[in-house]
């Protein structure tokens, strides 16, 4: 019979090997755990309202519709924003034939102000401008990314695919994780993920032309008065 302690050697050797191949198997499981888990941490894909803010916080311009209430009254807003400092601004009423009525319009530039109510002639004075960029778009009395801010520990549910204009936009309901309610709805692009419209109560806010050129112009001298306001 053929003597095997020729091939393996002493069973002192053959118990350090399987140790030793043992230990290796051990410290391989553990490195290949750690990688996984840290891969894991590191792709974790990002919720739509983290993509939505991150898209809206780079904005350099846009046009927003905003219908609401104010002291009980519907009133209507247009704006249109070129960072880093113009807008244009007119907020209008309905008479009780339905005829739009002029509240108020506002101009803003780097170094100015100008403002009219009603049929009244241009007012303006000196004032420094705003980073408009910093705030990005209204959202009624607040701004899209404070209202973005307060859905992030809501409950997204993905809804349905709708056309807006040329384009679509996907709707996202936003619920209340104790209330179960509807805090808001958004209609988002599903490739850019800015926002088309914001429903918030009663309150109604569209947006369009992100990024895209708009001029806004002063008024004239001659449509300005040259008393402060």
């Amino acid at each position: 019979m053929a003597d095997l302690r020729k091939y393996f050697g002493s069973k002192k050797k053959l118990a350090q090997t399987a140790a030793l191949v043992a230990i290796v198997c051990v410290v391989g499981w553990w490195v290949n755990a750690r990688i996984k888990a840290a891969e894991a941490r590191k792709f974790k894909p990002a919720s739509e309202v983290a993509r939505i803010e991150y898209a809206v916080a780079n904005t350099r311009s846009w046009h927003l519709s905003l219908q609401g209430t104010m002291r009980e009254q519907p009133f209507e807003t247009e704006q249109d924003v070129v960072c880093p400092y113009q807008s244009h601004t007119v907020t209008q009423t309905r008479s009780s034939t339905g005829a739009k009525v002029l509240i108020s319009e506002i101009i803003e530039t780097q170094d100015r102000m100008y403002a009219r109510e009603g049929n009244e002639p241009w007012a303006s004075e000196p004032k420094a401008g705003t980073q408009k960029c910093r705030t990005g778009p209204m959202a009624g009395p607040s701004t899209l990314l404070a209202t973005l801010a307060g859905l992030e520990t809501a409950t997204a549910i993905r809804g349905e695919l709708l056309q807006a204009g040329n384009e679509s936009c996907r709707v996202w309901n936003f619920i209340g994780n104790s209330s179960q309610a509807l805090l808001a709805t958004l209609c988002v692009n599903d490739t850019t993920h800015l926002p088309y419209e914001l429903k918030q109560g009663s309150l109604d806010v569209r947006y369009r032309d992100w990024n895209m050129p708009i001029l806004i112009s002063a008024p004239t001298a001659d449509e300005t008065q040259t008393a402060p306001m």
